[in-house]
C-alpha cells in the first residue's frame, strides 16, 4: 500500500495562481493557464509552460517559461504543434474574455549559468515564486576552462544548456459578439490537421477561423445558451458541441450544417446538461474514432454519467454511473486507450478503458478543490514512456489548488478474470474424467 501522498499522484508542480486550462505542448511539454482575473487581488494572470520527467520515483515538471497576460486571466486554451514544418511550430491559442490571442511559441537554448534562475523571460511581469532561485556561480571551477579544447568546451557549454519557451503574441479576434457584460468565450479547438480554429461563447454561436492566420470562415448558431464545450473528430470533418441548453449537436466543419443531436433517455425522466464533450482515435487501424460526453443532473441527488456513443449511428453505446459528485472535466488518452473524467467536489479523478468504460484507476482526493482540467500524456510515444517510467497511461490534473499533479497507469497483467479460469479447471476435470472413463481407468 502506497501513502496518501502517492495515492493522490506524483505532485509535480506548484504555481502562484489558480489553474483554470491544461493541454500538451509536446510530447514532453504542456501548458496550464490561469489566473486571479481582473480583480486587484495580487494574483497573476497568464499561463507556464513546463517540461515533464521523471526522476525514478516520480514525475516532475520543470518550468521553462511563464507569460503574464496582464488583467485577464486565461480560461480555457487550445493547442497545435506543426509536426510537418522542419522547424516544428507551436502554437497556443488564449482565451481571454471574448477575445482569442494567438501565441507562436519558440523554443530556446540559453546558458544556464548567465541567469539567476528565477524562471522569468522577455515576456515576463511577474515571477514564479515556487521555483528556487539560483545565483550565476562564483566558483571558478564551475566556469568553463578557457584553457581546454575546443571539444570540451562545446560539452561544457551543452551541459550548461536551459531550455526556454518563449511565447511572442500575434493576432486576436474577438470570438463572442454578445451584451459586452455577457460577452465570453468559453472554449477553444484546434483541428488534427491545424487548418481549424473553432470557438464558442455566452452568444451560442460556434464560429469557424482559418487558422493559423484567423481568418473567419462561418459562423453558425448553435445553441439557444452559451456553448459550454465543443471538439473536432480526428478527421477534422465534424464538431460536436454541448451547451446549457442542454442540447448536444454534431455538425459539418466543411458547411456548418448540423449533421444530427445526441439523445438519450436519463433516469426517472430527470433532467440532465451535457457538460463536457471529447472525440477519441480508435485504439487500432481501421477502428472508429469514438465520443465520450459527460451529463450532470439538475438535481444534485442524482447521479452524473460518462456516455461512450457509436460515431457512425451516433447512438449511445454505454453510460456509466458517478454518484460522488457532478462530474467537471473529461480527457481521452492520444492512443486511444483511456478516457479520464474529474469531480466537481472532492477533487477526485477516475480513469477508464475507453472501449468499454472499465475502471482502471481511481484517485480519490487528487485536489483540495474541484478539478479544473485533465491532459493525457502521449505515453505510445518513447519519449512519453520515458517520462513516466514506463507507465500504460499518464494523466495530469490541474485545480484552483494551484497544484498540478500527474496520474500513473501501471501496465495491467493480462491475467484470466477469476470466473474464467474457473472455468477452464472445471472443463479440464471434465475432460480428464471422460478421457479416464473412455480408456477404462
Amino acid at each position: 500500500m502506497g501513502s496518501a501522498q502517492e495515492l493522490r499522484g506524483d505532485p509535480a508542480a506548484k504555481v502562484n495562481f489558480p489553474l483554470y486550462a491544461v493541454e500538451m505542448l509536446t510530447d514532453r511539454h504542456f501548458v496550464v493557464a490561469g489566473g486571479g482575473g481582473a480583480a486587484k487581488t495580487g494574483v497573476s494572470n497568464g499561463f507556464a509552460t513546463y517540461q515533464l520527467t521523471f526522476n525514478g520515483e516520480q514525475c516532475v515538471a520543470t518550468q521553462v517559461g511563464k507569460h503574464d497576460t496582464g488583467s485577464r486571466a486565461v480560461m480555457n486554451c487550445a493547442t497545435y504543434e506543426d509536426n510537418k514544418s522542419k522547424s516544428k511550430k507551436i502554437y497556443f491559442v488564449a482565451g481571454l474574455d471574448d477575445h482569442s490571442q494567438l501565441y507562436y511559441i519558440n523554443k530556446k537554448f540559453e546558458i544556464a549559468r548567465s541567469y539567476s534562475y528565477s524562471d522569468q523571460n522577455e515576456n515576463e511581469k511577474s515571477p514564479d515564486n515556487s521555483v528556487r532561485k539560483r545565483k550565476p556561480s562564483e566558483n571558478k571551477e564551475n566556469d568553463v576552462d578557457s584553457s581546454k579544447s575546443p571539444e570540451s568546451l562545446r560539452k561544457g557549454l551543452l551541459s550548461q544548456r536551459r531550455l526556454r519557451m518563449l511565447a511572442h503574441p500575434m493576432d486576436s479576434v474577438k470570438t463572442d459578439i454578445g451584451p459586452q457584460e455577457e460577452s465570453f468565450q468559453k472554449v477553444a479547438r484546434i483541428s488534427s490537421s491545424g487548418k481549424l480554429l473553432a470557438t464558442g461563447g455566452c452568444d451560442g454561436y460556434i464560429r469557424l477561423w482559418q487558422f493559423p492566420t484567423l481568418k473567419p470562415l462561418r459562423d453558425i448558431k448553435s445553441h439557444e445558451k452559451e456553448v459550454d464545450d465543443m471538439d473536432f473528430s480526428p478527421d477534422s470533418q465534424k464538431i460536436v458541441s454541448v451547451s446549457k441548453d442542454g442540447c448536444a449537436f454534431v455538425w459539418n466543419s466543411k458547411d456548418g450544417n448540423k449533421l444530427c443531436q445526441l439523445e438519450w433517455t436519463p433516469p426517472d425522466n430527470a433532467k440532465y446538461l451535457f457538460k463536457r464533450c471529447r472525440f477519441s482515435v480508435g485504439e487500432g487501424d481501421g477502428q472508429r474514432p469514438r465520443l465520450f460526453t459527460i451529463t450532470n443532473p439538475i438535481k444534485s441527488k442524482l447521479p452524473s454519467f460518462l456516455q461512450l456513443w457509436d460515431t457512425s449511428s451516433f447512438l449511445l453505446i454505454k453510460s456509466v454511473a458517478y454518484n460522488s459528485s457532478p462530474i467537471s472535466a473529461l480527457a481521452t488518452s492520444p492512443c486511444g486507450k483511456f478516457v479520464a473524467i474529474g469531480s466537481m467536489f472532492g477533487g477526485s479523478i477516475d480513469i477508464y478503458t475507453a472501449f468499454n468504460l472499465q475502471l482502471v484507476k481511481r484517485v480519490e482526493n487528487a485536489h483540495s478543490n474541484f478539478i479544473t482540467g485533465l491532459a493525457f500524456v502521449p505515453c505510445h510515444t518513447e519519449v512519453g514512456q520515458n517520462i513516466t517510467g514506463l507507465s500504460e497511461g499518464a494523466v495530469i490534473s490541474i485545480s484552483v489548488d494551484n497544484q498540478i499533479r500527474v496520474h500513473r497507469i501501471p501496465h495491467r497483467r493480462n491475467l484470466l478474470p477469476l470466473w474464467a479460469a474457473l472455468l477452464i479447471i472445471v472443463i479440464v476435470v471434465c475432460l480428464a474424467f471422460s478421457v479416464c472413463s473412455y480408456l477404462g481407468l
